[in-house]
């Protein structure tokens, strides 16, 4: 008897879950859906999971994502990529919100012909670029850097706390904090076949997500200090550099620009969203197919 009401609740749990799920797909717009792209990492603070094949789905955009046995997006590199063009950015150049082979470090390879590393990781700020040119680039020996800057770098580089300044303005790199939560939550979530794809847990992870504050007044001297510590080191081996805004505007731009002067480095400006609303997606805010593909013009 015991068993039965056991198995009766199981199966109206099952039902109950099963109209839910339908309503929410129905009725609710969630903002994702889908596995998580990265895992703990004890330097970067976090890494793409290498090996991996999902597809993230929002209101907006359905968006096919795999990563090679390196860890980066992209197809598997017939040998390793040596002198590469070395692609580093957030979402941006991650191409959050497009499909493979649509995202612009792609495009410039099909493009150029020449091996590429795309090494773009959605949230992310400036620090990990300095520990990736300081312990990675340099088996890579990259025959350029791409550095895709954004305006939300600086909220980034002051919530990742991978760096922060002395009072005499030298960085000192720190390590990442544990492991969130939320991520372990997350691992446990997409170790279950399916469950991950489930409109019902993105409905929760969403009510339970928080954006990033605004970074505090005064902070911008950690943005500026870590892309100036990036552009030495590839000044140091060598490396020539191509700078990419994204977003940048104003005061920021400008200074943007004249720091990547400083070091002989053009800074391309991507159309603001403003001025090409037809290369963004309305809602989401990243490039769509089409921007990808204007933007790998402009740097191929």
């Amino acid at each position: 008897m015991r068993g039965k009401k056991l198995a009766v609740a199981a199966i109206s749990l099952l039902f109950s879950a099963g109209l839910g799920e339908l309503g929410v797909r129905l009725a609710v717009p969630v903002r994702n859906v889908g596995p998580a792209f990265s895992v703990f990492d004890a330097v970067y603070g976090k890494r793409l999971k290498a090996g991996f094949r999902g597809e993230r789905i929002t209101p907006e955009f359905r968006m096919r994502l795999t990563t090679n046995s390196l860890g980066f997006r992209g197809p598997e590199p017939a040998s390793f990529p040596l002198r590469a063009v070395l692609f580093l950015g957030d979402s941006f150049t991650l191409g959050y919100g497009v499909h493979d082979g649509e995202e612009y470090p792609e495009l410039v390879r099909r493009a150029l012909a020449l091996p590429v590393v795309n090494a773009g990781i959605g949230n992310t700020g400036n620090g990990r670029w300095v520990k990736f040119l300081r312990r990675e680039a340099p088996r890579y020996d990259p025959r350029c850097v791409v550095l895709q800057i954004s305006a939300n770098d600086f909220a980034d580089n002051q919530a990742e706390r991978l760096f922060e300044l002395t009072p005499a303005g030298d960085l000192v790199e720190l390590t990442p904090p544990r492991e969130p939560l939320a991520r372990g939550v997350q691992a446990a979530i997409d170790r279950i076949p399916g469950l991950s794809y489930s409109y019902l847990v993105g409905l929760a992870q969403q009510a339970n997500f928080r954006p990033r504050p605004e970074p505090r007044a005064g902070t911008d001297r950690l943005t500026w200090r870590l892309l100036e510590e990036a552009l030495r080191l590839c000044r140091d081996h060598r490396w020539p550099v191509l700078g990419l805004s994204a977003d940048l505007e104003g005061e920021r731009l400008a200074q943007a620009e004249a720091l990547f002067g400083r070091y002989d480095a053009p800074l391309l400006r991507a159309p603001r969203r403003t001025d090409r609303p037809d290369l963004y997606y309305r809602v989401d805010g990243h490039w769509n197919a089409a921007g990808h593909a204007h933007v790998a013009r402009l740097i191929a």
